[in-house]
């Protein structure tokens, strides 16, 4: 009865112990803000979760008590340690193929995806059509700009503000009812589309959306992906410019 009365008692530390281990926790407080300013490329995410591990650790066995309480509670804390890092380890196995070729439509699996090339330097949006880990993606005209009455890559100005306020009010009209910026809508959003999309293929797609449609691949896939069809709002090619600027401003404006 004693033996079960002392166990079930409060557990007094040392002060030394307790300032021991705040110092330790602000040390690895200032490990983590170098580790956010840092860029480990593919490592971001595991350095940052060692970090968070141990001090989480060393909270839990001693300001919590954990070392010295039941062994029960030990095994729960390490069983839950270890789902979460299995639950990590097969969230990663998606999110680090995110950069990788989709087989069928040749292209990026998600284009948003960080990429790193193989020293951990991160692969700038814009060339990740181009170039995923060092290889050439395709370099095939109709892939890259689509189909449509642009038969040539489209060099672009710096933003043109006027034309950017007008084809918002032209996306606002004709484009609205499927897409938003920033979220999923009917459509895909389109509020970082310039970031891997060529001028020439957002306008093409724009004008003459049958046809990529039932031609190219990516377009293919992205139909499947929502179950709907984009339809031709009949556009002159002044107006699709004037829409194309104003996704150009808001990708700006976004930083994409």
């Amino acid at each position: 009865m004693r033996n079960q009365a002392a166990s079930a008692g409060p557990h007094i530390l040392p002060l030394r112990i307790y300032l021991g281990v705040a110092g330790a926790l602000l040390v690895l407080t200032a490990i983590t803000i170098f580790a956010a300013q840092a860029d480990f490329g593919s490592w971001n995410l595991v350095v940052a979760l060692l970090i968070a591990a141990v001090k989480s650790t060393l909270v839990a066995l001693f300001f919590m008590h954990l070392k010295y309480d039941n062994r029960i509670y030990s095994v729960i804390f390490v069983g839950a340690i270890l789902f979460l890092g299995i639950f990590i380890t097969f969230t990663m196995f998606d999110t680090l193929n995110r950069g990788g070729i989709n087989p069928l439509t040749k292209m990026p699996i998600k284009q948003y995806a960080a990429i790193y090339e193989s020293n951990g330097s991160p692969i700038p949006v814009s060339e990740r059509i181009y170039n995923v880990s060092g290889r050439i993606v395709s370099n095939d005209f109709f892939l890259l700009n689509g189909y449509g009455p642009i038969k040539q890559e489209l060099t672009v100005d710096p933003i043109n503000e006027k034309l950017a306020a007008s084809g918002e009010k032209i996306f606002n009209k004709t484009c609205f009812r499927c897409h938003r910026l920033d979220e999923r809508f009917t459509g895909p959003p389109l509020g970082g589309v310039t970031a891997f999309r060529s001028p020439a293929f957002i306008m093409n797609m724009i004008l003459n959306p049958e046809e990529n449609i039932r031609r190219h691949a990516g377009v293919q896939a992205l139909q499947k992906q929502y179950y709907t069809i984009m339809t031709n709002q009949d556009l002159s090619i002044d107006e699709a410019r004037a829409v194309l600027e104003y996704l150009r401003s808001a990708n700006e404006r976004a930083g994409k």
